[in-house]
């Protein structure tokens, strides 16, 4: 019996291989929808540490840094898929957007087909970066944003070419796509279950960060130990390893009750799967918001960034979120009991909008999918 016919192969790139569960998740929700929709397809994700990459998704990965090996996959490629994050902005790094837009334009000049798969771009502060991301998005074959701002920071920017606002790629996942054992696993070693493996209070999982000075950290401390004084378990859980220990250290030692800690690194699945189990999540971290929006888990945004505060109102939900900068414990409070006690048709709308973004994030796949199908 001959060997079964290879697909199309698709070039995947992003923040992967750097240990951020967010960015690992919208590589997860890529892989998956896409190989639902096109089970033949070759996907090749560029990759900080290809190894690991390999292991966890089953796909091929090569080195991102080694441009060599970029070049051999993109020749062999149908599309080159930019996606998913903010990769296009210029705070973090002003080096940031020239990688990731030189890729976009390396794929051009060899004639493939490029795509912005939900991605969030800006800020962009540097004039040379904000010229160079319109001119080479003009040449793209298909853009897809993740948001209303990332649309709008184009179009100021002067880019003629048609576009597409969608959302972020993990929302097209369900709990039946995570599974729920790989975080009860996890709780029972950590101590939160008891000897049936059942939960015996609600569970708040926290995803913190470090930000500016810390003076938050003093605030999430005083919510996190009212939540586990009035009858919860708290668990605090790095999204970014190692780079969420420092924050997770300061809250638990400021901390009077007992806090659970999730003190290792975590893939994106093992991320996902806790979130799932949880009854709440208190985040900093944008992707720790999305996956309880996924899972149906009532959440409450510490905006430090303004992507934060954008999804909380893609989600209709920006009454939970509150600036870092400006907030205190019992604000939060007020939020977290407000949710315990929402009206049923809130909650209806919640579930409703829930859905929505789900079809959305598909849509996104569906729309590669035909890019690549397309002469």
């Amino acid at each position: 019996m001959g060997s079964r016919k290879k697909g199309p192969k698709v070039v995947l790139s992003g923040y992967f291989g750097f240990d951020n569960c967010g960015d690992e998740a919208i590589l997860y929700s890529m892989i998956h929808c896409l190989k639902a929709l096109q089970p033949d397809i070759q996907l090749v994700a560029l990759s900080a540490d290809p190894k690991r990459t390999q292991e966890l998704y089953g796909i091929k990965a090569v080195d991102r840094w080694k441009p060599w090996k970029v070049l051999g996959q993109l020749l062999g490629a149908r599309l080159f898929i930019s996606g998913g994050g903010s990769l296009i902005q210029d705070v973090t790094s002003v080096r940031s957007p020239k990688y990731y837009l030189a890729l976009i334009r390396l794929a051009q000049l060899l004639g493939r087909k490029t795509m912005i798969y939900a991605q969030g771009v800006g800020p962009l502060l540097t004039e040379k970066n904000r010229q160079k991301t319109v001119k080479i998005f003009e040449k793209c074959n298909r853009i897809i944003l993740r948001d209303e701002n990332s649309a709008k920071l184009l179009k100021d920017l002067g880019l003629k070419k048609d576009l597409q606002v969608t959302c972020d790629p993990v929302l097209a996942l369900t709990t039946e796509d995570v599974g729920l054992e790989t975080g009860q696993k996890l709780l029972a070693e950590l101590g939160v279950l008891d000897s049936r493996g059942r939960k015996t209070k609600p569970l708040l999982i926290a995803c913190v960060r470090s930000w500016k000075d810390n003076k938050h950290l003093e605030q999430l401390a005083k919510i996190l130990d009212n939540q586990a004084r009035t009858g919860c378990d708290v668990l605090l859980a790095p999204a970014h390893y190692p780079e969420d220990m420092e924050s997770i250290s300061v809250i638990s030692n400021e901390m009077n009750e007992r806090v659970y800690c999730v003190g290792r690194r975590l893939t994106a699945v093992e991320l996902m799967s806790l979130t799932a189990n949880a009854d709440k999540v208190l985040s900093m971290r944008l992707h720790g918001l999305i996956f309880a929006m996924a899972f149906g888990v009532p959440m409450t945004a510490v905006s430090y960034d303004p992507k934060v505060a954008s999804f909380m109102e893609q989600a209709y939900m920006e009454d939970c979120c509150v600036p870092v900068d400006s907030f205190s414990w019992f604000q939060l409070a007020d939020i977290l009991d407000r949710q315990e006690i929402r009206p049923v048709r809130q909650r209806l709308e919640q579930e409703k909008r829930r859905q929505e973004l789900r079809e959305l994030a598909w849509q996104t796949a569906e729309e590669a999918v035909a890019l690549l199908k397309r002469k």
